[in-house]
């Protein structure tokens, strides 16, 4: 039974890879769009743990015309003075296009809608107040709009500044993920609008009605991506408009987040769960949203069988070393022949999980050469993110499966 379960993951998960990268390589647009775009940057800080300020200059300094930004700048309730600085900030440079407001802590889509409000844009954009964004992002960004039906754009996130063995994982789980969002982008499924600098078409996001204040809503950026593809509203992603994210530098930080992640995405899904199977959504509604649902329970049953397997292993070893005597050290200094090595392992379990892996090491290598990555400097980290991600995934789908069973409160 295990071995049928073994087979068919892996039979299904190297199908979804060969016509995913079908997807991958698709010619860039070659019109270029101007008009005038609204930013809006929500800002939360408890003690100046965001650098607003640093992402306010990165905007100025992207190289699109003064004339045609709107940076609006929210302040959702700060506990420290960072308020005060973003008006020293603006006062010392009266000439740039600069709004800021302040108000009661209510959420970072409360804080957005302020900005979406009093904007003056043909375009609106967020960028989070951890990030920055790169030259010409804006203007490569804009480029995608071709025509009525894309109602936003997203830019390709990468890790600032990664220093630590965590950070560093995080990186190339970045680099991985631009490139599923990327063939998502030209497979015409990609439901997602991170905070780091996506662009909408403002009439679109007003006449939707604003992004989504409720808080039990985590991921109002997912929330918003999913009502325009129930709106028949395409979402692009343009890989050249790079931008930068602060990402958590500690386990505990990392965990939190991603609970917060997973259970947002539990959470939309099940909102908007009569786009499962829709035909009138397309492939969106008929393969995307089931293969979002059934990645997840792909995951987490492999990442059961491979840890069963493992953990069995070395319980027999365990018992056999306290039991037998010699057992130990023989066992560790007498390795065995490749001959011996093979016929000792379960051909049936342990092919279709080496295929996996061959099939992983090359998407990595597809997605370093895609976007420029270098692959030199990320190779000992894609060992570990092989070995740590996937399982500290699953185990953060399950926590997330548990807590929204049990319908414990959902928070930041």
């Amino acid at each position: 039974m295990v071995q049928l379960v073994v087979w068919s993951i892996t039979f299904l998960t190297l199908w979804l890879t060969l016509v995913w990268l079908h997807f991958l390589y698709v010619g860039q647009p070659t019109k270029k769009v101007r008009g005038k775009v609204s930013i809006g940057i929500p800002v939360f800080s408890r003690d100046n743990d965001k650098d607003a300020i640093k992402t306010v200059r990165s905007v100025f300094s992207s190289g699109y015309p003064h004339s045609l930004l709107d940076v609006i700048v929210v302040d959702d309730g700060s506990e420290d003075d960072t308020y005060k600085k973003l008006l020293a900030f603006k006062k010392s440079n009266p000439k740039l296009p600069l709004r800021v407001f302040t108000k009661k802590n209510g959420g970072k889509s409360s804080a957005l809608n302020v900005a979406l409000k009093c904007a003056k844009g043909e375009f609106f954009a967020v960028v989070d107040a951890d990030s920055r964004i790169s030259k010409e992002s804006i203007q490569k960004s804009l480029n995608n709009f071709v025509d009525e039906k894309i109602g936003a754009v997203i830019s390709r996130v990468r890790v600032d500044n990664a220093k630590s063995v965590l950070e560093k994982l995080q990186k190339v789980e970045y680099i991985m993920s631009a490139m599923v969002r990327k063939i998502m982008s030209n497979f015409g499924t990609l439901s997602m609008t991170p905070g780091v600098l996506s662009l909408y078409r403002t009439k679109v996001i007003k006449k939707l009605g604003g992004f989504d204040e409720n808080r039990e809503n985590l991921t109002e950026d997912l929330e918003i991506a999913l009502r325009l593809k129930k709106n028949g509203y395409d979402i692009q992603m343009e890989h050249e408009s790079i931008t930068y994210t602060e990402v958590p530098k500690s386990m505990s930080a990392l965990w939190r987040q991603r609970v917060r992640w997973t259970r947002g995405y539990i959470f939309n899904h099940w909102n908007y769960r009569g786009m499962f199977f829709s035909k009138k959504h397309g492939m969106f509604g008929m393969f995307q949203m089931p293969i979002n649902v059934a990645a997840v329970f792909l995951l987490i049953i492999n990442s059961v069988i491979i840890s069963y397997d493992v953990g069995s292993r070395l319980f027999d070893f365990a018992y056999r070393s306290f039991t037998i005597n010699n057992y130990f050290w023989t066992t560790i200094f007498d390795w065995p022949t490749i001959q011996e090595f093979v016929l000792a392992r379960n051909v049936q379990v342990t092919l279709p999980l080496a295929l996996v892996l061959v099939f992983g090491v090359y998407l990595w290598y597809v997605a370093h050469r895609s976007f420029n990555e270098s692959i030199k400097q990320n190779t000992l980290s894609v060992v570990g993110y092989l070995l740590v991600m996937p399982y500290f995934t699953a185990a953060n789908w399950l926590s997330s499966l548990a807590q929204e069973l049990a319908r414990t409160k959902r928070k930041w």
